[in-house]
């Protein structure tokens, strides 16, 4: 495992999205990119032992999907072939919130990606990588330290083997990607360096999600389906999402400690209790396919390595810097954007530049999860959005009032939701001009 040459080295931690697509944007500038993985890497699409999350849905924006496709151009048809299933978010995607559903498409648009199971997203971009002669996977090794031979540079990690066994192994760059569970900040501290200070926002929000086996002869005119919360007393969602293997995964979801049963009538009821049927009715006939399973792990979490001086050969992303309440399907997408920044930045990589850079690109996602979140009165941390009542609240409201009449402006807050326009989008004159006239 070890490279002759460590300026020709690097190491990933983690082998999730974060770490896969990070390696493969580091295999354009290294001999030898090594990913680090706690589990036992599965030969098929299967969940891993050490992701509970991993059975639960995993969405990737459009904006994400095009980085996945710029970055293997024939995975496409991979995932095709494994049962993925295309989705045009403005004509397949049914979103039902406090105003109701939103008013979808009759016309295809460019707003395309696929909906699948995590696994075998992971498993396709994995056999991808396969494809690179100087990517390398380690399995079942946890990485249990920073190496560091100076006051100023990270040179490698410290591994054990889940046998025990103990090696170190050096590299000129080491990306964290470890996830939510990421021990560098522990770990920079122990070499004498400042770890990164970190803002916590915990909605309390509880999931239980099983598959269903799509009844045969079934017509719909979703392929995702979501029934949104709606703080602050709202606190009940659902996200149905039709997957590879003719199964749907189904979850539903509580905020403030209202979580859902994982018994079958229990979930049978608690769907019914959403505020449309659409949910309920579709899986009461349905046959499930697996059981029922609990994920509470959900809270908002902001490392800041932006603020501090990072040694060099050494950087953070993906959830081990910010991680997002899974609710808003983000996740996925700012992982896949942050591989991007990193490759922008491996010319002339400055750690503290980069995570500065990635910090600007995270704060849009984690505003958007954690203003919403705190719209709940049981959400811990963070300060409570001001209730203006001006004219931005009656102009917003408004606006998305507009997205259950009118599909164009639906459109536009899919391409805003999907990270391929700014919210400044809805202010542009034309937009505007829509918004104000509109008679009520």
């Amino acid at each position: 495992m070890t490279s002759t040459n460590i300026n020709d080295c690097a190491i990933v931690i983690g082998g999730s999205i974060a770490g896969l697509l990070s390696a493969r944007v580091l295999a354009d500038r290294f001999a030898s990119v090594t990913i680090i993985e706690t589990d036992k890497l599965p030969d098929l699409p299967e969940a891993r032992i050490g992701v509970p999350q991993s059975v639960q849905p995993h969405i990737l924006f459009t904006k994400g999907y095009r980085i996945l496709v710029e970055l293997f151009p024939n995975i496409e048809e991979q995932l095709r072939a494994g049962g993925a299933i295309a989705i045009d978010w403005t004509r397949e995607f049914n979103h039902f919130s406090r105003r109701g559903w939103n008013a979808t498409s009759s016309f295809p648009s460019d707003l395309i990606s696929v909906s699948c199971s995590r696994p075998l997203l992971e498993w396709c971009i994995r056999q991808q990588l396969a494809n690179y002669a100087n990517i390398h996977f380690v399995d079942k090794h946890r990485v249990t330290g920073l190496l560091s031979h100076s006051k100023t540079r990270i040179t490698g990690v410290a591994l054990r083997s889940a046998t025990g066994d103990r090696q170190e192994l050096p590299a000129s760059l080491v990306v964290d990607a470890s996830g939510r569970r990421s021990a560098a900040p522990s770990w920079l501290q122990e070499l004498g360096f400042t770890p990164p200070p970190e803002t916590i926002i915990n909605p309390f929000l509880g999931y239980a999600t099983r598959r269903y086996k799509e009844p045969e002869g079934f017509k719909s005119n979703w392929k995702v389906m979501l029934i949104s919360q709606s703080p602050p007393k709202g606190t009940r969602l659902g996200y149905l999402a039709k997957i590879e293997g003719g199964e749907w995964i189904a979850t539903l979801g509580g905020y403030g400690g209202d979580f859902p049963p994982i018994d079958n009538q229990g979930f049978l009821d608690f769907a019914r209790s959403l505020p449309s049927l659409e949910f309920y009715d579709a899986i009461k006939g349905a046959e499930p396919t697996s059981r029922i399973y609990a994920h509470r792990a959900t809270a908002n979490r902001l490392r800041h390595y932006e603020k501090i001086k990072l040694p060099q050969g050494f950087v953070c992303l993906g959830d081990a810097v910010c991680a997002l309440c899974p609710v808003y399907g983000q996740g996925m997408t700012v992982s896949a954007i942050a591989a991007t920044i990193l490759r922008d930045c491996l010319g002339d990589l400055n750690p503290t530049r980069f995570q500065k850079k990635l910090a600007k690109s995270n704060s849009l996602s984690w505003m958007l999860a954690t203003g919403s979140d705190l719209r709940f009165t049981t959400t811990q941390g963070g300060n409570r959005p001001v209730k203006s009542g001006g004219f931005f609240t009656s102009y917003t409201e408004r606006l998305l009032k507009m997205t259950n009449s009118d599909p164009k402006m639906n459109a536009l807050l899919m391409e805003v939701a999907h990270l391929l326009k700014s919210p400044l989008a809805f202010y542009q004159p034309q937009i505007a001009f829509k918004v104000l006239t509109k008679k009520d």
